[in-house]
């Protein structure tokens, strides 16, 4: 009987050591929406530093989202660390590149850099280009592209069943030129992408950094970037990066110095 009470007492004891483990477990893990929240509020609060870790902590468990970046962004420029707040900014750019508070922000802090390069000015169809590519984002012109794509198999299969001449005409020139249409929106949507992620921008992270002539400590001074400056790297070579800048200079910089968008 006393052995049967202990057995008992043994396997209560085990159980309830368990259950606490589970409930430990449980408190300890959060949703990444608990997250969110928390880092919202420590933003609100103004505690801007805790905010960041937790938007930080969001990012490394695979939370890319605009708005995260986009708040990280914030909380880093109310503590006026700009190279870290445009970084942000950028990547939430890249993932939503029409939103208007996105590129007001980057605007702004990008208005308190060091450096005021002058980009290389675009002729007047480029710049029409650029607006009509970003008209939308690059999975809206792809959906766009699908859509056509159906009606223009739907007027295909119309041509098929078509009982008139003047039907047939109608349907086929619509399933054609639809056809054609499709293919375009696609190469619009294939090359809004390259452009939004396939170039490797970076910005400058540290307060100076020395351009060089050649991927060597030792070589000659071009220039100098301060933190917050966007650049984009054109080579790479045992941990040095071939960067150009808006205004087409170029040299070389060490990869510590920067970060990729």
């Amino acid at each position: 009987m006393k052995k049967n009470s202990l057995i008992t007492r043994n396997l209560i004891l085990i159980a309830s050591i368990f259950i606490l483990n589970l409930v430990v477990k449980s408190s300890q893990c959060t949703t990444p929406k608990a997250q969110f929240d928390a880092a919202n509020k420590a933003y609100r609060a103004g505690n801007y530093a805790l905010a960041n870790e937790q938007y930080e902590t969001l990012i490394k468990s695979g939370q890319h989202n605009a708005v995260i970046y986009f708040n990280n962004g914030n909380s880093y420029y109310k503590q006026q660390d700009l190279p870290n707040s445009i970084l942000n900014f950028e990547r939430a750019k890249r993932l939503d590149p029409i939103d208007d508070d996105i590129n007001y922000n980057l605007k702004i802090a990008y208005a308190n850099t060091l450096d005021k390069i002058e980009p290389i000015p675009l002729l007047f169809y480029e710049r029409w280009g650029n607006e009509f590519l970003f008209t939308f984002k690059p999975a809206t012109w792809s959906w766009i592209a699908i859509i056509s794509l159906w009606f223009s198999i739907a007027f295909g299969i119309w041509y098929l069943f078509a009982k008139t001449v003047s039907t047939k005409k109608l349907s086929f020139l619509m399933s054609g030129g639809i056809f054609i249409l499709s293919i375009m929106l696609y190469s619009i949507a294939s090359f809004s992408h390259k452009k939004l992620y396939g170039h490797t921008d970076a910005i400058v992270m540290e307060s100076n950094a020395y351009i060089k002539s050649s991927p060597d400590s030792k070589s000659t001074n071009l220039f100098m970037l301060h933190g917050g400056t966007k650049i984009e790297v054109t080579d790479e070579l045992s941990g040095w990066k071939r960067i150009r800048i808006a205004n087409g200079n170029t040299g070389w910089v060490e990869e510590k110095s920067i970060i990729v968008i």
